[in-house]
């Protein structure tokens, strides 16, 4: 579930929907929002008088092996109690072991983007839906029931436009999460972000529930870089969290019986387990990174660490350090 920054906040070291090579989950029916992009601009350009140049479209891609995937600074746990159910019971983060990620992005010189990040999983989103159904029907899960199978893939889809006025510049898009071997986890953002001088502020709010987030859960990111000598770039970004504390699969309420869970309980996906009760909102994580190109081959290395805050829960989540290899082209 995935930070990096093409044109969606997604793929350089800290600004993406949900993930990226260097950050993560930063974290979209995704293909209809690419393709209406591209479409968009194709029809846009078949405006112009046939004397004036049509308007240049960019692409660009990547391939990146970072040694972790965090989910917007979820380095522990997404539940209600610590330490948290590790990968083995389909909890954070989205993979503690190194992992492939990818993407590709085009953009339009009227400011049109689209484009497409991915990432492979260690748990299985299909399973954890699962868990859900079971329990919703009031049954028990089979005695080989286990999170690991079949392992899930993160693709985000996103698209939408950058303006500038002035010196300020702005983007207004969305995001669409689809997990390949998913069940209940596929979910649509929009984003709204500002920017001047080499600071980004974005919101990224979900419009349905999932078993990762609340419908009206919204994710700001504050995102500065410098640049530094030797093509040496340095990133720091700043999240926080306003969560919706009652939906579908997270919240206060037991969906099988209707009741509300006991105090200082919360319903997280598969039942009321004690621990801690939702959380309103509050600071997500600070992360510090480097980034790196190596000479003109298209490779770049790059090195963050988290300073974890909390989670919906208000779960103190732990500090991690963790590095990438990217390829672009």
């Amino acid at each position: 579930m995935s930070f990096v920054t093409p044109a969606c906040f997604k793929n350089t070291p800290i600004d993406t929907p949900r993930h990226g090579p260097l950050q993560a989950r930063l974290q979209c029916k995704p293909l209809g929002i690419s393709l209406l992009a591209v479409s968009l601009a194709i029809a846009s350009s078949n405006l112009l008088a046939a004397d004036e140049p049509a308007p240049d479209l960019t692409f660009t891609g990547h391939i990146d092996l970072v040694s972790a995937y965090y989910l917007r600074g979820a380095t522990t746990t997404y539940g209600n109690v610590k330490p948290g159910l590790g990968n083995e019971g389909a909890d954070a983060p989205e993979s503690r072991r190194p992992v492939l990620q990818w993407g590709a992005d085009i953009t339009h010189t009227n400011g049109l983007y689209a484009g497409y990040w991915a990432s492979l999983i260690n748990y299985s989103y299909k399973s954890l839906g699962q868990s859900y159904d079971y329990y919703a029907r009031g049954q028990t899960p089979p005695s080989d029931f286990n999170f690991q199978t079949p392992r899930s893939v993160e693709n985000d889809f996103y698209g939408g436009y950058n303006g500038t006025i002035g010196d300020f510049g702005y983007t207004a898009g969305m995001t669409a999460y689809y997990y390949f071997n998913g069940k209940h986890s596929n979910g649509l953002e929009t984003k709204l972000a500002a920017s001047y001088a080499g600071v980004t502020f974005s919101a990224q709010t979900l419009l349905n529930d999932t078993v990762w987030g609340n419908r009206g859960d919204t994710y700001f990111l504050l995102n500065y870089s410098y640049a530094l000598p030797y093509k040496i770039t340095a990133t720091a970004s700043l999240g926080a969290y306003y969560y919706t504390k009652e939906g579908k699969y997270l919240g206060t309420h037991d969906p099988l019986t209707g009741t509300s869970c006991p105090r200082d309980t919360a319903f997280v996906v598969n039942g009321c387990f004690s621990g801690a009760a939702p959380v309103q909102g509050g600071y997500r994580h600070l992360i510090l990174g480097v980034s790196q190109p190596i000479g003109d081959t298209g490779v770049t290395w790059g090195l963050q660490g988290i300073l974890g805050g909390v989670n919906r829960y208000g779960i103190r989540q732990a500090n991690r350090i963790f590095g990438s290899i990217s390829y672009g082209f």
